[in-house]
């Protein structure tokens, strides 16, 4: 399953410093034998709005380099 961030319902949340808004918690970061390894800040309007690139389009994509002609 590997680790799991979980973001508990009944601690407040901060204003986020990138959207501005009142969605930044105080996660923990649980391994799978629900053993804490630490926290981390999660905003949760941010994590919904980012995405993950799409694999067709990495390929698509033009070369970093232009061949010298």
């Amino acid at each position: 399953m590997g680790t799991q961030i979980r973001i508990s319902r009944e601690d407040g949340s901060l204003p986020c410093e990138v959207c501005g808004f009142q969605t930044m918690h105080v996660a923990q970061v649980v391994a799978d034998d629900g053993k804490v390894l630490g926290r981390t800040l999660i905003c949760t309007t941010c994590q919904r709005s980012r995405h993950r690139p799409d694999a067709v389009a990495e390929t698509e994509s033009p070369p970093d380099e232009v061949p010298a002609g």
